[in-house]
């Protein structure tokens, strides 16, 4: 089966939307190609750079995307990434999925270590976020777009409404690899966004 037809399998597999050209995302964005290009181009100019005081001090960026760039996000997110497949241990960002899911399976350990990805949205890099459109089928072009129109300076921003599902696809192979080392050694492993237990 040729890359390309494997691709459209993918796609279609998963129940995503077929986007074979900008002038596709377009169409299913209802976001005319010349604007489309502008966000596909440079989007720094469309986000808003605010500081949140965090509760145990210092400030936690924030960077929010304009009214037309965050409903192609919110497009994105619904007909793209929440049709794409967590790890089990990831429990945060996940609609229908409490905080509460996150404590139980601890429930009786005699001991919980907690650790703290710190920067964790600065951290995923956006050829992270590229590689998991490319793994849901999407050619090369359509996962850059994507990736451009998801990113923010060559990062995932705190502030896109696709950022936290993505930080979950991208942490995949982290919680496969993390959970396999703690089913080995009988430990109890669960992400909930970047909290490790």
């Amino acid at each position: 089966m040729a890359k390309y037809s494997q691709s459209l399998y993918t796609q279609r597999l998963l129940s995503l939307p077929i986007l074979q050209s900008i002038e596709d995302l377009s169409v299913k964005t209802r976001l005319p190609s010349p604007l489309l290009s502008q966000y596909l181009n440079d989007n720094s100019r469309y986000y808003c750079h605010i500081s949140v005081p965090k509760k145990n001090g210092g400030y936690r960026p924030i960077d929010s995307p304009n009214r037309q760039l965050k409903a192609i996000q919110r497009w994105i997110l619904r007909h793209i990434l929440e049709k794409l497949q967590p790890s089990v241990y990831a429990t945060g960002f996940v609609p229908g999925i409490a905080l509460k899911r996150n404590a139980i399976p601890h429930t009786g350990n005699q001991y919980i270590l907690k650790l703290d990805l710190k920067d964790f949205f600065p951290s995923i890099k956006a050829s992270y976020v590229y590689s998991v459109f490319r793994a849901a089928g999407y050619s090369k072009q359509i996962a850059y777009s994507l990736t451009s129109i998801c990113t923010l300076n060559g990062y995932l921003p705190q502030g896109a409404p696709t950022s936290p599902c993505l930080s979950n696809l991208v942490c995949l192979r982290l919680d496969q690899r993390i959970g396999k080392y703690c089913d080995r050694h009988a430990l109890t492993f669960t992400r909930y966004a970047d909290d490790i237990s």
